[in-house]
């Protein structure tokens, strides 16, 4: 009779053990169940579907203006209800075979094949856009190229910067502090693929175009920023040392900036030698902030990105044709005022 109890009682606890496995099984099946109807099945509406897709391909690049650039896109992209994909290329030159050329191709074609509804480029250096747009306009996928200028070669549709009225403002900021004694150095984006020469380059027309309502003040060198991290930083100190008599800096972008803060930083002459910087990150804040930098053009990025997915969506929707488009800038801190 032992026995016999002895050995049903681990039939019994295998049993016990099976039925609240099962129970529980069963508990978390009906809570699924309850927090599926209580979300999709209950609330279609809660789901968002985007009606467009939308390609950006863009150069993959810590540069502060395409960090706002990415800003731009993606608020407007969400106020037309479209889906933003992002694609990256490496930046650099690009040649005939190029291997930056072969990596945006890729993506382009990517992006045609998955049948998007518009496709933004930023324009890589060297690369002509116009076999993109007639592609593009071959599968009926309104493109849209973005760029800091507009080359001559583009397709009447695009979104562009103005660094000759970027040039403009700058050297006005430095002529309403120096008057006629200023000497100006400025530094140049290191693209050359445009083929200009210092004085073709629209920044340095913007300063030369505004200098010459002022007798006195001038343009004592032009340099270009290296490709290099430093390569601000090593432009404005080859500058210096061949012109020591410059006293204010005009820079073309962020890097250019940060690099002329930190030349002035280690020469000891903060104050005497006004940087007049472009676009914003915590670093340009910072030497804003503590005067080494006297103010920043900012380049509106963030609006270059809004328009440019407001171009491609209208242009899908037929409510929009080609257009070009340039953007504006703000400075800070604010003439008289703060950031």
């Amino acid at each position: 009779m032992k026995r016999a109890a002895w050995r049903v009682l681990p039939i019994v606890v295998f049993a016990i053990a099976l039925l609240g496995a099962l129970a529980f099984n069963i508990a978390l099946v009906s809570r699924s169940r309850v927090a599926l109807t209580s979300t999709i099945l209950r609330n279609p509406a809660t789901v968002k579907t985007e009606r467009f897709h939308v390609v950006a391909i863009l150069p993959d690049t810590a540069d502060p203006f395409y960090t706002h650039l990415i800003e731009g896109l993606r608020e407007e992209a969400d106020a037309q209800n479209a889906a933003l994909q992002l694609f990256y290329y490496s930046p650099g030159i690009i040649s005939e075979e190029g291997s930056t050329s072969e990596e945006v191709w890729r993506w382009f074609e990517i992006a045609l094949r998955s049948k998007v509804d518009g496709i933004l480029l930023f324009q890589p250096k060297g690369l002509d856009v116009r076999g993109f747009a007639q592609e593009a306009a071959a599968a009926r996928v309104p493109f849209v190229p973005l760029a800091m200028d507009a080359p001559q070669n583009w397709t009447n549709s695009g979104v562009t910067g103005d660094s000759m009225s970027q040039g403009r403002e700058a050297s006005s900021l430095v002529l309403s502090l120096l008057g006629g004694a200023a000497r100006i150095g400025i530094i140049l984006s290191s693209d050359t693929s445009l083929g200009y020469a210092y004085n073709e380059e629209p920044f340095y027309r913007g300063v030369a175009e505004t200098l010459k309502a002022k007798s006195g003040a001038a343009i004592v060198a032009a340099v270009r920023e290296e490709e290099s991290i430093l390569g601000g930083e090593d432009a404005c100190a080859r500058m210096l040392t061949e012109h020591p008599d410059i006293n204010a800096i005009l820079c073309i972008d962020a890097k250019a900036t940060i690099g002329a803060a930190q030349v002035i930083i280690d020469r000891g002459i903060v104050g005497q030698v006004i940087i007049v910087g472009s676009d914003e990150n915590s670093e340009v804040n910072r030497l804003i902030d503590r005067g080494v930098v006297h103010s920043s053009i900012v380049r509106d990025a963030t609006a270059m990105g809004r328009m440019g997915i407001a171009l491609a969506i209208g242009q899908r929707i037929g409510i929009r044709g080609p257009e070009r488009v340039s953007v504006g800038f703000r400075v800070i801190p604010t003439r008289g005022g703060s950031k």
